[in-house]
């Protein structure tokens, strides 16, 4: 039978609020951060999850809680991609900022737009302008979360689909620029990274050599379903673990899992199945609770890793 990973920490009820730094003008221009954690305990690690295409800070709550739970202050900022922001922002596309917009991804000439406002390399740099203001407001988080701790902890970067590139980026992933420079945006506060259906080369800049300055722990997930903006398979989205340097990276194929690895949020076009969820929630807890937290079990369980998890069938790489 498969093992299970559980972790140390035993779960909790936890905290969330969806205006942290509201007073604060850099971050509250964007919109106010949305984070969970552990209630009546002091965290053990902070986690800066970067949402996908047209999602926002407030999503992706299934996943964010079960690592509150576990220990984790869990901050999620809103990008500029959001879809209501877009809506707002441009109004020709005739999207009402103020209703659900879900299941913008259905409708043609929204889908064309978003997909424009993906490739373009502004977006990319206005993710990663955001991230540097959360963190560099990191203390007042906490603060205004947690409270003070006693001891610093460590952070981790995350992120799901277009939010995988930010986190590549962030963890030393380089990238071409239209003007012919070369972007690198590592940055060293962050200790780790999970790329969640993340993408590989020639796309948004990334090329041969991309990730030969990735020396942080990485964590790359995917799933035999899952497809990239421009078609690419499995395998291309398992491209940043296969092109890094070895040294604390993991490739984690979920089978007949598809771009949602199981579903994040009851939103339109999310197929949820429990199973490959929770072999998500394993593989990245026990990933944090090894990096971020340095959890001799965790990181044996990594090195042990079955090959399934909860039922699921899965692929599991290490180097």
């Amino acid at each position: 039978m498969a093992r299970l990973y559980v972790g140390d920490l035993g779960p909790v009820s936890i905290c969330e609020r969806h205006d942290v730094l509201a007073d604060n003008p850099r971050v509250s221009a964007h919109r106010p951060l949305t984070c969970r954690w552990p209630d009546q305990r002091e965290i053990s690690g902070v986690i800066l999850f970067c949402h996908g295409l047209g999602s926002n800070g407030g999503e992706y709550v299934e996943l964010s809680s079960y690592w509150a739970r576990r220990g984790y202050l869990v901050i999620h900022p809103t990008f500029a991609d959001s879809i209501d922001r877009v809506a707002r922002a441009e109004p020709a596309l005739g999207l009402d900022p103020d209703a659900d917009l879900t299941g913008w991804s259905a409708l043609p000439s929204v889908r064309a737009r978003m997909h424009e406002i993906l490739h373009a390399p502004s977006s990319w740099l206005a993710r990663v302008a955001l991230t540097a203001v959360v963190m560099d407001a990191l203390e007042d988080i906490i603060a205004a979360t947690v409270g003070r701790q006693a001891k610093p902890v460590l952070c981790a970067v995350a992120g799901h689909s277009f939010g995988a590139y930010t986190a590549q980026l962030l963890a030393g992933a380089e990238i071409d620029l239209p003007d012919g420079q070369t972007g690198r945006f590592r940055d060293p506060r962050f200790a780790a990274a999970l790329l969640l259906s993340a993408q590989g080369r020639d796309q948004q800049g990334l090329r041969d050599g991309s990730w030969k300055a990735v020396n942080v722990p990485m964590l790359n997930v995917t799933g035999t379903l899952d497809r990239g903006a421009k078609g690419g398979d499995w395998r291309w989205k398992s491209e940043p673990f296969e092109l890094s340097p070895a040294g604390g990276k993991y490739l984690l194929v979920i089978d007949e899992a598809d771009h949602f690895l199981g579903g994040f949020a009851p939103n339109a076009g999310q197929r949820r199945i429990p199973a490959q969820q929770e072999a998500v929630k394993q593989a990245t807890l026990a990933f944090f609770d090894a990096h971020i937290r340095g959890v001799p079990a965790a990181l044996d369980w990594l090195n042990s890793m079955p090959d399934s998890i909860a039922g699921r069938r899965i692929l599991f790489r290490r180097k």
